[in-house]
């Protein structure tokens, strides 16, 4: 649906105008959803102006408001010869910067038929709240009717049509979830390590907030073990060919290395898929600008990768509404109970890494929680209410430099980096839900199991995508890793639409803390921390 559009030529008058009916309009058909109504008119006085610079004030524009299926977008074209306006002013880096501010990766595209130059941009939405967790109860409660359904059938149709029509299904949506997950992992391992830049640019703070990291995740993967322990789902039996738990442990270590780089893709070997990215992306950020084209190829091929996954986890709700069915019907509903020590692990792991953190700070800053906490209140309420740590950004880093008055050039680096790679409650909740759900399929694990497990749990967290639901994203990595029942992949699906809410205020919390730690070891606090009163 076209909800704007106009063809005048590039005038000052134009510009402005353009500008201010364009957001007018856009703001009747985004209603509340319109994250920012000045960005948005920024955005589109730009892109003029740039087309403006490349055609002259003579050339007749047309711009457009497009509202469909996948969100609102503006086209800008123009009828001449090709020239891409994006690629003007980029010697100028202030404008260069502010547009990359503006919009998120803009499209160029040239028609020959029509002489037609064309920037497609999409508009900045906020998300419809719990949309996906509304879709996924749904889904829940019409499997449930359904099986209610199925009792009232006769025998015959539920075993000769019905099951076989939703498990084929289940079956199917599985493996299309499965073939996207790890070329998605192999790309965002790539492109996140090289997102660090230079590594002698990183400097002390990098070094000493990556180390706090790390050991975040091993207090992290301990304090799950010590929660679900007393479940039972750890079996101290060696393996069956009668090799003792350090054979087991050596296997595994030489397994994960691959013997060359194509056997890993064809038999889908997800976590020697994983080794090979990160030896590629450390290879690659050394020869730095010398291969520019491979990097931007592996960004191109991310964002269409991701744009598949987004596209078919829209899919969810019937995904979960197949499996929950599949699992009501071949009489496995006490299997969803399980849900419950999903549940328990987590958060129980969740709040001993949250309070080891919380101790580690008043340690390293001799301050009381009293004095550091409510600096840190707001962000962690905007965190709890949005389930995003972007949208808490702003709070966050002003909590940092302004109240506890870490070193700015820190906070810039650290706070980015941080909400990339630092899930280590997303890692309890991932490794959490493997190690239940392979219990239930193979019984309980072996210790030499369980290490693979929490190590490729460490990993898929710090590859998944820093997006709401990405832990949907690497279940299928998880689960092929570690030998999971697929159809318990429902039953992931509900704990991370659930808990996984929580994650992102639970890791922003932990990570404010890593960083003023970093910052007081490394004598990047400007000024003595003060207490904060809220108000």
């Amino acid at each position: 649906m076209v909800f704007y559009e106009t063809k005048e030529k590039l005038s000052d008058g134009m510009i402005d105008s353009c500008a201010a009916e364009a957001e007018g309009a856009l703001g009747s058909v985004a209603a509340k959803r319109m994250e920012s109504p000045v960005k948005c008119r920024l955005a589109l006085e730009e892109i003029l102006l740039r087309f403006r610079d490349c055609f002259g004030s003579d050339a007749v524009c047309r711009v457009k408001g497009i509202k469909g299926i996948g969100g609102i977008r503006f086209e800008v074209s123009v009828q001449a010869a090709p020239f891409n306006p994006l690629k003007a002013n980029e010697e100028d880096g202030l404008s260069a910067e502010f547009l990359s501010r503006l919009i998120a990766k803009p499209q160029y595209t040239y028609n020959e038929r029509r002489s037609l130059n064309t920037v497609t941009y999409s508009v900045a939405l906020k998300p419809r709240k719990n949309s996906m967790l509304i879709g996924i109860g749904l889904g829940v409660v019409l499997a449930v009717l359904t099986y209610l359904l199925s009792l009232a059938l006769p025998a015959e149709v539920n075993e000769d049509y019905l099951m076989p029509l939703l498990s084929g299904l289940f079956d199917k949506m599985s493996s299309v979830f499965s073939a996207l997950a790890t070329p998605l992992i192999f790309c965002a391992v790539i492109t996140g390590i090289g997102g660090l830049g230079d590594v002698s640019s990183i400097g002390k703070i990098g070094g000493s907030l990556m180390k706090r990291m790390l050991l975040s995740y091993v207090i992290a993967m301990i304090a799950m073990i010590v929660v679900g322990l007393p479940f039972g789902l750890v079996s101290l039996q060696t393996s069956s060919g009668g090799s003792n738990v350090f054979s087991d442990l050596l296997k595994l270590v030489l397994d994960i290395v691959p013997d060359n780089l194509v056997e890993p893709f064809r038999i889908d070997n997800d976590l020697q898929v994983i080794v090979i990215a990160v030896f590629i992306g450390i290879i690659m950020l050394s020869l730095g600008s010398r291969v520019q084209k491979i990097r931007e190829l592996l960004d191109e091929a991310s964002e269409l990768i991701y744009k598949m996954m987004a596209a078919i986890c829209k899919l969810l709700p019937f995904f979960v509404y197949l499996g929950i069915a599949n699992l009501l019907l071949s009489g496995r509903l006490s299997q969803i109970s399980n849900v419950a020590k999903i549940i328990v692990i987590t958060l129980g792991g969740a709040v001993i890494t949250i309070a080891i953190t919380t101790i580690r700070t008043v340690i390293v800053t001799k301050k009381p929680i009293s004095e550091i906490f409510p600096a840190q209140l707001p962000s962690l309420l905007i965190n709890l209410a949005t389930s995003s740590q972007v949208s808490a950004l702003p709070e966050s880093m002003k909590c940092c430099t302004e109240k506890w008055h870490i070193s700015r050039k820190a906070v810039e680096f650290g706070m980015p980096f941080g909400m990339v790679v630092f899930m280590p409650n997303g890692a309890i909740m991932l490794g959490t839900t493997a190690w239940v759900l392979t219990a239930i399929s193979t019984g309980p694990v072996s210790i030499a199991a369980l290490v693979k497990l929490v190590l490729v749990a460490i990993i898929v967290a710090i590859a998944a995508p820093p997006i709401p639901g990405s832990g949907f994203t690497v279940l299928p990595i998880l689960f092929s890793a570690c030998g999971t029942d697929p159809a318990m992949m429902p039953l992931a699906v509900i704990v991370i639409s659930t808990v996984g809410y929580l994650l992102p205020a639970m890791n922003g919390y932990c990570l404010q803390h890593e960083l003023l730690c970093t910052a007081k070891k490394t004598g990047m606090i400007e000024r003595e921390l003060k207490s904060v009163k809220t108000e």
